[in-house]
């Protein structure tokens, strides 16, 4: 069996969120230590902490939700590509550069799984531009990957979702080297939401 990697960040208290949105909440209702004779926990986390997907319906009003995702995007091969020496956003040039013609996964590795690392959040992470996410719908991709919370601007998610992208935010690549991988992820299959939590995971070709 094939090397299985786990890109996916751990979701606890102290997983990096959003500066407007509060991090996990894991709470132990029943103990067995109090005496319940079992433990059970209660989570509380947005559809988009940690690593997640997100649904059109993020940023489109009449977009569908996570749970209507097509998972045939969501598993099957993908490209890694080296990111870590873009400053500031992955633009059209590299996206040329790198991405072969058919490829339909792709996963940006770049300087923000660094911020994993940092205890609050970081607005100077790396997105993707406009001009680059047009030329990845344009290509046909049909999911994109980034190693922070978000691809970048609202255009940009506007123009992947529209085109029926999906995207896989959230990701660790760290010590992951670029090349060629079986993806597997699977968001929470949570009715009508715009995004959920997921568990992704890389094996080698």
């Amino acid at each position: 069996m094939p090397e299985i990697i786990d890109i996916s960040v751990p979701l606890s208290p102290d997983t990096v969120s959003w500066e407007n949105e509060s991090t996990p909440v894991i709470e132990r209702v029943h103990s067995i230590e109090a005496g319940d004779g079992y433990n059970l926990s209660r989570l509380l986390f947005g559809t988009h902490s940690g690593t997640h997907v997100d649904a059109p319906l993020h940023f489109i009003a009449a977009g569908g939700s996570v749970d209507q995702l097509p998972l045939d995007a969501l598993i099957g091969p993908a490209l890694v590509v080296d990111a870590r020496d873009v400053v500031q956003e992955i633009g059209v040039e590299l996206v040329e550069r790198e991405l072969p013609s058919g490829c339909e996964r792709v996963l940006f590795s770049t300087r923000n799984s660094e911020l994993w690392d940092e205890p609050g959040f970081r607005s100077d992470f790396v997105g993707i531009s406009l001009q680059a996410a047009t030329l990845l719908a344009e290509r046909g991709v049909r999911l994109v990957g980034i190693d922070y919370l978000s691809v970048g601007a609202p255009e940009t998610h506007r123009k992947l979702l529209s085109n029926d992208v999906v995207l896989l935010e959230g990701l660790d690549l760290r010590g992951v080297a670029a090349g060629r991988y079986r993806l597997v992820c699977l968001p929470l299959r949570v009715a009508g939401a715009d995004g959920a939590p997921a568990r992704a995971i890389l094996m080698a070709l």
